[in-house]
């Protein structure tokens, strides 16, 4: 079946309600969805112009743009930016929960050099696209891959598109402004929100994929918030441990129809590519594990999982601390606790499904944790020098980051 890609005016980020999210989609109308025997949410490979691979999230059409289609049109749509990163040879369907499609949007400060005073990123940046304000903060939205170097690599080029517009402003010339990895900040906080692509049927919201979800980001908490907040310290503790407040705190999420979006992790892993690349490599390991061995309780996740209260959780993972323990030891001023759990988790993670292909990057993680708390390493806030950004020979290699680890 031969296949024509169009873009879509309506998947424009400043027209559409899903404003940057569209560029991670592939609008397919019904009829083409069944003549290819695939449903909205399981995602597509691309080949890119670039000879990388390009996944998108398989949708609906907009109404406007299937009613136009002939009976035997078979056109799939794509919003104008993603149309030119395509070079279309062949489309394979991905199964979601056979391999987990990972994304992030972190967040970070422009400061004053010098003085330390936060400057809104409104003044550069809009509030849609890849590279967005929100909140006065900078927030980033690189396209999600299969592997988290692929997230790393966007990440970096996203960086750079932020350092050449700081560098080339028309306005607020007189100042020095730097790029600043931090989870507090002045009193504001800054977040490091990953994001699942995951199997349809868990997505929907309903009772019982709610309750797995539930028991999902509970184990999250363990084995991703924990080692979140390690390379924090004590010094950078603010949004983990402010009361009266449920941002960052475990088992904050949110679901939608196109992933899982786990908001523990604080924007201070935004601080060196060991970082960045470490918590997503541990969040991509844990989540295939996870999803392995929830598949099986849960055939292929249409039936309720069995567990009455937290404490069943053990069945999947026998070394989960209480759920209180957990709470208290990310939420606490003092990453004492924190560090105690240190071991159980690495041998966990040592024995998931994934961790092989993930090792050197957990490893380099934990790694610098125990040199940050033996005094041997500590990696400063500013991203510009940490990135090694503004290099145009190196700019969008991975080169510079596999140099950094």
């Amino acid at each position: 079946m031969e296949l024509k890609i169009r873009s879509s005016t309506m998947m424009d980020s400043k027209k559409s309600l899903l404003g940057s999210i569209e560029d991670r989609l592939v609008r397919i109308p019904e009829l083409v969805r069944k003549d290819l025997g695939i449903t909205t949410g399981i995602f597509l490979c691309f080949r890119g112009i670039k000879g990388d691979d390009v996944y998108l999230q398989v949708a609906p059409a907009y109404y406007d743009d299937a009613v136009r289609l002939r009976d035997n049109d078979k056109v799939i749509y794509v919003n104008t930016d993603t149309l030119r990163m395509l070079d279309v040879k062949k489309i394979d369907a991905i199964k979601p929960f056979n391999d987990i499609l990972i994304g992030c949007d972190p967040e970070f400060f422009l400061t004053e050099k010098g003085v330390g005073r936060n400057i809104s990123a409104s003044n550069f940046f809009s509030h849609y696209g890849e590279v967005g304000s929100d909140g006065g903060l900078v927030e980033i939205r690189p396209r999600p891959d299969f592997k988290p170097k692929g997230v790393v690599s966007n990440i970096y080029e996203l960086f750079n598109q932020v350092y050449h517009r700081i560098q080339t402003r028309g306005i607020l010339k007189r100042l020095e402004i730097e790029m600043v990895a931090a989870s507090n900040h002045r009193d504001a906080s800054a977040g490091f929100h990953i994001h699942f692509g995951l199997p349809e049927t868990l997505l929907r919201r309903k009772l019982q994929t709610a309750w797995i979800m539930s028991n999902m980001v509970n184990i999250l908490d363990f084995y991703v918030g924990i080692p979140a907040i390690l390379p924090e310290g004590n010094e950078d503790c603010k949004r983990r441990s402010e009361r009266f407040s449920r941002y960052g705190k475990p088992g904050d999420h949110r679901v939608d129809s196109l992933t899982l979006e786990y908001r523990v992790p604080g924007g201070h892993l935004l601080r060196h590519p060991v970082l960045t690349w470490g918590i997503l490599a541990i969040g991509t390991t844990v989540m295939k594990d996870l999803l392995s061995r929830l598949n099986t309780y849960t055939e292929d996740f249409k039936r309720k999982v069995y567990f009455d209260k937290y404490e069943d959780l053990k069945t999947l993972y026998p070394h989960l601390p209480s759920k209180e323990s957990v709470y208290n030891a990310v939420t606490s001023e003092n990453t004492v606790l924190a560090l105690g759990y240190i071991d159980t988790i690495l041998a966990d993670l040592s024995l998931m499904i994934g961790f092989e292909e993930n090792a050197t990057a957990i490893m380099d993680y934990f790694n610098y944790v125990v040199d940050f708390y033996k005094g041997i390493r500590r990696f400063n806030e500013r991203i510009e020098a940490n990135w090694r950004l503004g290099n145009e020979r190196q700019q969008g290699s991975m080169a510079v980051l596999q140099a950094s680890v």
